[in-house]
């Protein structure tokens, strides 16, 4: 078979991080062992962030670009995690719908990237569903609207809850098949403990019960149709933003480190 043309595929990347110098890696693409493909990147900084240059292999240049993005983005979704900035990653300098001047940025490094780029591979292939979790919450990050931004977070969270529940040792499978609220109840304990030495909502046993509520009324249209309302989802950011980062991180580290869990091999015995 005809071997796919290769293209170069521009990105940038829109928020608070630098590089001191131009930083050149080669990254390894796909999941076929046998037939591997590796990306040539470049990066470098721009007045709004970044600009990357990645090779893609492709039918089209259309293709090409979605493939750059996905490539570049859940590298991305990584280290967002691990560094907690803003980015949004767009096709033109500035692309950010409303942009922020960047008067303080955060200095990455080549190891920054190239570790990124390997710990989403790695996501990739065996914890997929954790890594959709760390796009909604690069995703909350970079959202101006307050409606989008709480959706997201609250998604980074529901997703790692009810993916893992099921197959994860130490979570009460009775209670936690009773919903999504229960899930994530049980996740938070396996994580933390009891209630009332929950990292940032410590002690508050209706947390999970209330933004759960205005999760559903945003997904589903209702209210929210003045000011006042969309204020009263704004100042619940804060915390969903840092409880999401927060149970991210540690799941991560304990979990699908600590524990090596893949959600792949559950995958493929389920299979055989």
């Amino acid at each position: 078979m005809e071997s796919l043309p290769i293209w170069e595929v521009y990105l940038y990347v829109d928020g608070p991080v630098t590089v001191k110098s131009r930083i050149r890696t080669t990254e390894r693409k796909g999941f076929h062992p046998q037939n591997p493909f590796y990306s040539d990147v470049q990066i470098e900084s721009v007045p709004s962030g970044l600009r990357a240059r990645l090779t893609a292999r492709a039918q089209d240049k259309k293709l090409a670009y979605k493939a750059g993005v996905y490539f570049f983005g859940q590298m991305l979704d990584v280290l967002t995690l691990r560094i907690k900035q803003p980015m949004y990653l767009g096709l033109f300098q500035g692309s950010k719908p409303r942009q922020v001047e960047h008067n303080v940025r955060r200095m990455l490094d080549r190891d920054d990237f190239t570790d990124a780029f390997q710990d989403a591979h790695e996501l990739a292939v065996h914890n997929h569903q954790f890594l959709r979790s760390l796009g909604w919450f690069r995703k909350g990050l970079t959202a101006d609207d307050p409606l989008d931004k709480f959706l997201a977070f609250w998604n980074s969270i529901e997703i790692v809850a009810s993916s893992y529940y099921r197959f994860v040792d130490g979570i009460d499978q009775e209670r936690a098949s009773n919903g999504s609220k229960s899930q994530i109840w049980e996740c938070f304990k396996l994580m933390w403990g009891v209630c009332d030495v929950w990292p940032v909502i410590a002690a508050q046993r209706s947390w999970i019960d209330d933004n759960y509520a205005v999760r559903t009324d945003i997904a589903h249209g209702v209210a929210f149709v003045n000011i006042q309302d969309v204020e009263k989802v704004a100042a619940r950011l804060p915390d969903i933003e840092e409880v999401s980062y927060q149970f991210l991180l540690d799941w991560k580290a304990q979990i699908l480190v600590r524990r090596r869990f893949r959600l792949s091999e559950i995958h493929q015995d389920r299979l055989i």
